[in-house]
């Protein structure tokens, strides 16, 4: 087993991709899986988160038969871009749903063609994901790490749940927080800007999903606590305010040519330095009925064949 360092922080993945072809041509046995250009993590979340969160939903639906429920919004933030390939089923499903990409503000490739570092783990890489379909994204929402880190901390330490259960939110559901970690809370955040831009009512419903649990980051409570003291109730107070008070601002409802713009975007990373050609490039756009659809319909075939892999190694 082998642990390889690449410097800088969460948007450095350019150092990762000059590595991964260092070992490439270096190693023959190498086989590298790039998530970011491997279509089938779009499919993946395609064919199951997808249609997860179209159960969840029906479910809502189903407990409240007496109120009519609108699915409005999707919203996922870009790392890989895997999970994304979800709001393009519900994109099918629910042609009226809005579907929504997170990213850092201190990094914001989408919303204004930037770059940056920033502290949101998992999300905005400095570049456009080869598998994004921009044909399907409504918005965009830049989301600043500090708000991120702030909940974090309420979500987490005794004072912020203390503050959390007498604002009226019951304990239970206070305990759960810690199934979101720090990409996660990213999540919510730029759920809840996009909700507020949208103006939704108690009739509209908007999804997103959980991507980590605080058991990844436990040792970030620690890092914060030495950093910036003993969490109080008078911080609590003033994060639980933030959270209250989350603004539309750097949310960015895209237009035709904004999903162009930043589709192009993809030929700095995937076709100057990747290898990746104009022609499909152009066809994911262009002809991106052919292109996504032809991939989507190429779930059953790939079912069929991980059966059939299934049952010869089970004998």
């Amino acid at each position: 087993e082998e642990v390889i360092a690449t410097p800088g922080c969460e948007s450095n993945v350019k150092e990762i991709f000059d590595k991964c072809i260092e070992i490439e041509k270096t190693r023959s046995d190498a086989v590298i899986f790039n998530q970011f250009d491997q279509l089938p993590n779009h499919l993946w979340h395609y064919g199951i988160t997808g249609p997860a969160l179209q159960e969840a939903f029906n479910l809502m639906a189903e407990e409240q038969p007496q109120t009519s429920i609108n699915l409005a919004l999707v919203l996922f933030s870009s790392g890989s871009a895997g999970t994304l390939g979800a709001g393009s089923y519900i994109k099918e499903q629910f042609p009226q749903c809005k579907v929504g990409v997170g990213e850092a503000l201190q990094c914001p490739t989408i919303t204004e063609n930037g770059f940056g570092g920033h502290r949101i783990e998992g999300i905005g890489d400095k570049h456009i994901p080869w598998i994004h379909n921009l044909r399907d994204t409504d918005v965009a929402v830049a989301v600043d790490d500090e708000i991120v880190i702030r909940l974090l901390r309420l979500f987490n330490e005794a004072a912020g749940k203390k503050r959390l259960e007498e604002a009226g939110i019951d304990r239970g559901t206070v305990e759960k927080l810690s199934l979101l970690g720090i990409s996660g809370i990213g999540n919510l955040i730029a759920t809840i800007k996009a909700a507020k831009y949208y103006e939704l009512d108690e009739q509209d419903r908007a999804m997103t999903v959980f991507t980590d649990s605080m058991q990844l980051y436990g040792s970030r409570l620690s890092e914060l606590a030495a950093e910036r003291g003993p969490y109080d109730q008078r911080q609590a107070d003033r994060d639980f305010d933030l959270l209250q008070n989350l603004s539309v601002d750097h949310t960015l409802e895209l237009s035709h040519v904004d999903r162009r713009r930043i589709h192009q975007l993809k030929y700095f990373t995937w076709v100057e330095q990747l290898g990746k050609t104009v022609d499909e490039l152009r066809e994911q756009w262009q002809h991106y009925r052919e292109y996504w659809g032809g991939l989507h319909r190429q779930i059953s075939e790939i079912d069929s064949l991980i059966e059939d892999f299934n049952r010869e190694i089970m004998g």
